[in-house]
């Protein structure tokens, strides 16, 4: 929101504007030279040690304080990791850090423990010596990432739903039939047994175990000729070979 400052002079630092002309205590007055990190603010998602900045040349620019990670009054998920794990203890130095924790993670999702520790250089805690600092870091990124993989999951989850139900209002067929027909094994079809010809009986000795021959030749004459056949009721009349060519 936009909160006008009037009689401002034009050398007050953006700390001191902060804290007593807005009245937003947050950011604190540790060094006064740029040293300690307690005053961090982000100045259009640039963090920045506010006792340095002078006021006026944040005119028309974002200024984003820890009073703003709160949503609607609720902490951030870092201010609650902060807590959870230890980190505050005097408290002078953690909206400082909490700053630092959020700019860290809109840049870095996922930062390795040394990439933390580089980033909260520039804060000074004598309390909390960091540890719990760098815990609630991977608490926070843990979280996060179990929650965009759930959410992930969701989207998916809810599109193959609206594809099923797509599917089955186009023409009433099945999920399976839109997405591209029934496994060919879904629905096999007849299977056929050899059996002996109407009429005459099965004999296994002249057509041999397989139904085709004693085993001599292709078809159980010697000659590799299918032999031939009048009728299925009729007698079997032997194929005679022709004059030789």
């Amino acid at each position: 929101m936009d909160r006008p400052v009037t009689d401002a002079w034009i050398g007050e630092s953006l700390l001191y504007v902060l804290r007593e002309r807005l009245g937003l205590a947050g950011a604190k007055d540790g060094c006064s030279q740029g040293e300690c990190g307690a005053c961090s603010v982000q100045v259009d998602g640039r963090l920045v040690a506010s006792c340095l900045v002078p006021a006026a040349t944040t005119a028309g620019s974002e200024v984003r304080t820890v009073e703003g990670l709160a949503a609607e009054g609720t902490p951030s998920d870092v201010q609650r990791a902060l807590v959870a794990n230890g980190a505050v203890q005097c408290g002078f130095c953690v909206p400082g850090l909490a700053m630092t924790v959020h700019d860290l993670l809109e840049g870095n999702h996922a930062p390795s423990e040394l990439e933390t520790r580089q980033a909260l250089c520039g804060n000074l805690c004598r309390c909390s010596g960091y540890r719990g600092v760098l815990n609630a870091v991977r608490e926070v990124v843990t979280s996060r990432a179990e929650s965009a993989d759930a959410a992930a999951q969701s989207a998916a989850d809810a599109e193959a739903a609206a594809a099923d139900a797509e599917a089955r209002a186009a023409g009433g067929t099945a999920p399976e039939q839109a997405a591209g027909g029934y496994p060919q094994d879904a629905y096999p079809g007849p299977s056929y047994e050899a059996q002996p010809h109407a009429g005459q009986p099965y004999d296994e000795q002249a057509h041999g175990p397989g139904g085709h021959g004693n085993g001599h030749g292709d078809y159980g004459n010697g000659t590799g000729h299918v032999p031939a056949q009048a009728s299925h009721d009729g007698p079997r009349i032997p194929h005679q070979p022709g004059p030789p060519g």
